[in-house]
């Protein structure tokens, strides 16, 4: 009993930066529908990235451990997503950080954070057209690298 309390407590630390498992679910689910991609990138892949990216992105990318992209563009599944991943940010205690609006999309952003380090942030982006995409990282973020993390977008098909 004593070692398996051990193993836990040792297993903390890469549990606490692993991804949101429901959001990796729900990214598979909803790719099956017509309209809807997801992308994951874990950290041998975000390592991968930030060998070839710039120099000044190179400690953008470091920070990250997981990525999960969610892109829909299929209208009549958009409202059941949305709900969905609501419902994951709810039951995960994801904090709401704020919302930015541009001449093409709305964004909210929520975070699970640890003191002044984010953990966990989703972005959800509605887009004018009806599409919806939900980013989600984790990684060792701090407040003040938000904007370098909002400038990552999904790679090119």
């Amino acid at each position: 009993m004593k070692q398996l309390i051990i193993l836990i407590i040792a297993l903390l630390p890469l549990c606490s930066s692993a991804q949101i498992t429901s959001i990796e679910q729900l990214g598979k689910e909803a790719e099956k529908h017509k309209g809807v991609e997801y992308f994951n990138a874990g950290s041998f892949m975000l390592g991968m990235a930030s060998t070839f990216a710039e120099k000044s992105q190179r400690k953008t990318f470091e920070m990250l451990d997981n990525i999960d992209m969610i892109t829909c563009t299929n209208d009549s599944y958009t409202p059941t997503l949305e709900r969905r991943i609501l419902t994951i940010i709810d039951k995960v205690g994801a904090q709401f950080l704020a919302t930015s609006e541009d001449n093409n999309s709305r964004y909210d952003v929520y975070a699970i954070k640890r003191g002044t380090t984010i953990k966990h942030l989703i972005i959800l982006t509605r887009g004018k057209d009806g599409e919806l995409a939900i980013t989600a990282m984790s990684g060792t973020i701090p407040e003040s690298r938000l904007e370098e993390i909002s400038r990552l977008s999904p790679p090119k098909k």
